[in-house]
């Protein structure tokens, strides 16, 4: 999403027990000057130049510079708390976006990107306000049909801001016909790669794109690999899943009602449910609840009724 470099590097844990508030929060992005790497004293190893040709394949793209993936490895390597945290927050939300990023029929890979863009913590807000996992800003937000106002913020909802990536990602594909070029919109919005670069092969053009634009392939294809076998990097990234039951309420709700009656702890649901930024919860609004409660709440003591979406 189109945003300045966010520079600091705070994270909240959303397994914790503290309801999390929205401040600007995420991995720094990644520049030419932020890793010393000298050139030539790194390699790959057969496995790992396997896997990066497949990804490669994958996307259909030239495999991208290996210095510069390496160098971004040891820079997120070189922050591994921070990036640990980030991967566990992927593995806790992944049950909830891979089958939308499978039901678009795109590469699943694309799960992934919220670890450059967010750190994949759902209540990161950059500088310039773009928001959540997927960091769109708002007009971004509301061309894909989210609701940004005072009373909700889809960009901070799972499930409809993942949806929404997912669409605004293959319109880019559609655009542009090369997934670096759709990356890099992205990243920087595809009026800038348009004007910058014309359309025409990322590779050739990408000296006149924003430097975090330009390392965002390569970085995304460290990603791709420290994720995919964590252990091998003494990376520590085993968390339980996290599974929801979407439910709809049909007319305006207060949070407590819903709290109590599924017996959750007001800080879990603030957790599961940060689109929702006041204690009345509007109608046709999706409430998550962890799937095993679900039930608890069909009807609330309103008279309401919440319609259950899986």
């Amino acid at each position: 999403m189109k945003r300045g470099v966010l520079s600091v590097l705070i994270f909240m844990n959303l397994l914790s027990s503290c309801t999390p508030v929205v401040r600007q929060t995420a991995l720094p992005k990644v520049s030419n000057h932020v890793s010393v790497v000298q050139k030539g004293n790194h390699y790959f190893s057969e496995e790992e130049e396997k896997f990066i040709q497949r990804e490669a394949q994958t996307f259909g793209i030239p495999i991208p510079n290996r210095e510069e993936i390496k160098r971004f490895m040891d820079y997120y390597l070189s922050n591994k708390k921070s990036f640990e945290s980030a991967l566990q927050r992927a593995n806790y939300y992944m049950p909830i976006i891979k089958p939308i990023v499978q039901k678009h029929a795109l590469p699943e890979e694309l799960a992934l990107l919220p670890v450059i863009e967010s750190a994949f913590n759902n209540f990161a807000v950059s500088k310039s306000g773009a928001a959540g996992l997927w960091q769109f800003i708002p007009s971004t937000a509301r061309r894909y049909g989210l609701r940004v106002d005072q009373y909700v913020d889809e960009r901070f909802d799972v499930i409809k801001a993942t949806d929404a990536a997912m669409r605004y990602l293959k319109d880019l594909y559609s655009m542009f016909g090369s997934w670096e070029l759709a990356l890099a919109s992205y990243n920087c919005g595809e009026n800038c790669v348009a004007r910058r670069t014309g359309g025409v092969d990322f590779w050739s053009t990408q000296r006149f794109l924003p430097e975090e634009t330009r390392n965002y392939v390569p970085a995304f294809f460290a990603v791709l690999l420290l994720a995919r076998d964590p252990e091998k990097y003494e990376l520590s990234v085993r968390v339980e899943g996290l599974y929801v039951t979407s439910k709809t309420v049909e007319k305006d709700t207060p949070a407590e009602e819903i709290i109590a009656r599924a017996g959750l702890r007001e800080s879990l649901f603030r957790d599961l449910n940060p689109h929702i930024k006041r204690n009345l919860i509007p109608a046709g609004t999706y409430v998550y609840v962890p799937k095993n409660l679900g039930e608890r709440i069909e009807r609330l003591p309103n008279g309401a009724k919440l319609i259950t979406r899986e």
